[in-house]
Order: structure tokens, then sequence, then C-alpha cells
């Protein structure tokens, strides 16, 4: 009996790590196929086929499968379907599936494919091995042979994706990696949208998140390493600055924006109630200033980077995956990527031996700081400014770890509990100064 492939795929969805609506009422409620990538009548076949999922409580959301026909599955199979000519088929996520790929590598590496636009289409080797890496992350990576990949963007929007626009802007930099071709296609309604992107796999590196977490467990000082990450995110910023500009932008504004994200979240998350009234006093703070904003990053943490015996490699420019692209693409001052690293660091504490001791502490205290350090070349930021920007990512995390990760959401839920702590000291202080 052949199943329905709403059914199959829904299982597949609903239990990827990329899938961003775990936790509320989505459900599959259409499939709408694109073109096929491989030539056609030839097996295996590929083509990208858009997922609507529908909510109750907010719009729905269109995630990419990109599917794989064969006679020969590798890959676990998501269903079968009876073919007039072929017979029966094999259904399959096609990353996961060598065959799959190696049609797709040969049929996309041609210069004029409609669903490609190349920068340099001859970086890409159709006989490279292909495997699916094996990280954690909101998209689908698929490392080609030793030094290529192709990434998939799973949760789609309408428009260039912020990846591929970053990486076009800085590529040659040296600090980010080269972008070699975008896939396209259309979401349902027609709308031109970015499936995905052949960028280069950097050599000789190490993910960042491991590494700092392996320095850690062995309470080894990064206090260098840490300082040269500061200075390359500071080189991006530049780059970015020049690439795509800069303007004046209110604290009041951005303080409205984080006041209204965190009305949000406690609504979601029970645990983040008790902390509302001193979350808003930290940003009256940032309400104050008034701050040049830009492209940023967007999502920067540890995971984002790569360490080499050379520097650091920044990755990933897609910002926060549970935010929208409108709010992803809009500017934001720098102080949100910086923020974003400090509170990477604070997760890697997880990787000591006693993750509360003053020892770990004290290795996070001076990771933090030399990052601060070579970022901000002796000039410090306002700490109300930074002090906003942490706890807005805080709370940011608290909701994604509630509905992704729940084991971890003592890490940012201790976060938002030490500002409170410091907001009611400070409060404490001014009262008895006056």
């Amino acid at each position: 009996m052949l199943e329905e492939p709403l059914a199959a795929w829904w299982r597949v969805i609903s239990d990827a790590r990329w899938f961003g609506g775990k936790g509320l009422s989505g459900a599959l409620t259409e499939l709408t196929p694109l073109p096929w990538l491989t030539p056609p009548g030839s097996l295996p076949a590929v083509r990208p086929e858009i997922a609507t999922i529908g909510y109750a409580e907010r719009a729905a959301e269109h995630y990419l499968l990109l599917v794989g026909y064969t006679a020969a599955a590798t890959a676990p199979v998501v269903f079968s379907v009876a073919d007039a000519v072929h017979g029966t088929l094999q259904v399959v996520e096609a990353p996961a599936d060598p065959g799959c790929m190696a049609a797709l590598l040969t049929a996309l590496r041609a210069s004029d494919h409609p669903a490609m636009e190349w920068v340099e289409a001859s970086a890409i080797d159709p006989a490279a091995q292909t495997r699916v890496w094996a990280g954690e992350q909101s998209n689908t990576t698929i490392c080609l042979g030793s030094d290529r990949m192709l990434k998939l963007f799973r949760k789609l929007e309408a428009g260039h994706n912020l990846d591929v626009e970053v990486l076009a802007a800085l590529n040659g930099s040296g600090i980010t990696p080269a972008l070699y071709g975008t896939l396209v296609g259309a979401l349902p309604d027609g709308r031109a949208v970015d499936l995905g992107m052949f960028v280069e796999r950097v050599q000789g590196v190490q993910d960042g998140w491991e590494w700092a977490c392996a320095a850690c467990a062995d309470d080894r000082d990064i206090a260098p390493e840490a300082a040269q990450l500061g200075r390359a995110l500071r080189q991006v910023h530049a780059r970015l600055a020049d690439a795509f500009g800069t303007s004046a932008t209110g604290g009041a504004e951005l303080a409205a924006t984080m006041a209204a994200r965190l009305d949000a979240a406690a609504g979601q998350v029970e645990a983040l109630q008790p902390y509302r009234e001193p979350a808003q006093a930290v940003l009256r703070g940032l309400a104050e200033a008034e701050l040049v904003t830009q492209r940023v990053h967007g999502d920067f943490h540890l995971g984002q980077t790569l360490r080499s015996t050379d520097g650091w490699t920044i990755i990933d420019f897609e910002g926060e995956p549970l935010k929208s692209l409108a709010e992803r693409r809009q500017p934001d001052s720098v102080w949100r990527d910086v923020a974003g690293m400090l509170r990477s660091f604070d997760y890697v504490r997880g990787a000591h031996p006693d993750p509360t001791s003053g020892q770990a502490r004290a290795w996070c205290r001076s990771a933090r700081q030399a990052f601060l350090d070579g970022y901000c070349s002796g000039a410090a930021p306002e700490p109300s400014v930074l002090g906003a920007y942490e706890l807005d990512k805080a709370i940011y995390e608290v909701v994604y770890e509630t509905r992704n990760r729940p084991d971890w959401v003592h890490i940012p839920l201790g976060a938002v509990h030490d500002v409170a702590a410091r907001t009611a000291l400070s409060a404490t202080h001014n009262q008895e100064e006056n």
C-alpha cells in the first residue's frame, strides 16, 4: 500500500532539527513541486518541493524539501510511488542519498542551468563524494568532497537569502567562505526565493564551539584567541558598513522592539514572567541612547565560527532562525553581534567539569573580556546598551531552548536572572545615594 505523501513528509519535517515550529499547532497542508533539477526521464530524479505548514496561532510557513525519486535508494525511504515508466520508485530526502546527489550535481554544474546563478561553476566537481554534515543547524549542509559545500535553506521567505547577500558582498575578504553559486526557485505564490548556495568548505579549521568547549573543559586560557575573534568581527562589521551603508537610530525605537519581543516571549514561557519588570528597567537605559545601525551578522555565536592556526573564519549570516526575514534584514547595532558572542561564552562554561565553580566562572569572564577588548580596542561600550542587547539575546535563547533543547533552558534563564539581580542591586544603590 502506497502511503499518502503529506502524512509521510510531515513525520520527517516535524522531527527535523531545522523545523522551527516545534511545540506549535503546525500541520503540513500542501506540497508544491518545482521544476525538475535533473534531466527529464532520467533516474535518479531530483526536484525541490515546497512544504507549506499551517498554524492556528500564526501565519503559514514554507520549508524546502529536496526530494529524490530513485529505484535504488541508499537513504531511508519516506514513501513509495508508482511510476508508469519506471515502476515503483522510492522517495527519499535527496541530501542523504549519494546517488541522488551525484545526479543533481551533474545536472546543476551546467553553466546555463535555469535554477542556478553561478559565480564560478567550475569550482564544483560533480563526481565529489557527498555526505550530510551531522552538526546541529537550522539548515542542511551537504559536504562535497573536502573543500566545497551545498547549503540548503530550509525555512524559505521571498527574496534573497541573507547569507547569499552577505557572502556575495564579502567575497574575497578572507574572513568568510567563498560563494560559488546560488540555487534559486519560487514560492507557491510565484515569488522568487533562494533555495541554497554552493560555498567553500574552509580547510584546516575546527568548529569554534567545539574548540572553545575543549579549552574550557581543560581550563585552558583562550584570551589571545578570543581577542583575535573580536578583531575579526570588527573587520566584518567594517566591510558590511561599506557594502550596505549605515544609519542613525534612536535607542527608544530599538528598546520598544525588544520590549515587544519580551512580552511575546513571556507569553510563551511562564518562567520569564517574574523578570518582566527588571527587564523593562534595563531597556529604559537603552531608550536614552543614540546608535549607529547597519547590516550585522544577527546570530553571532561560537557555532558560527571556524578556528585555525591562522585565525578565524565567520560563517552563517542568516540571523536568528525564530525571526522573520524582514526582522533579520533590518539594520541593527553592532552590539547585537557582540552580545551574541558574550552569551556564547556563557554557554561554553557548561563544558567545564564544574560549571558553577569559581574556576569556570573565571574562565568565562576572561574569555568574554578578551573578546570585548579585541573588538573595542579600548573603547568600551555604554554598559546600558550592551546590557540590553545581552538581555534581549538571553530572552530569545530561553524561547529557543524551551522549544528545541529543554535541557539547556537553564543556561539563558540563569543569564536573565543575573540581569534582574544586577538591576535590583543598581536600583537599591541609587536609592541609597539619593
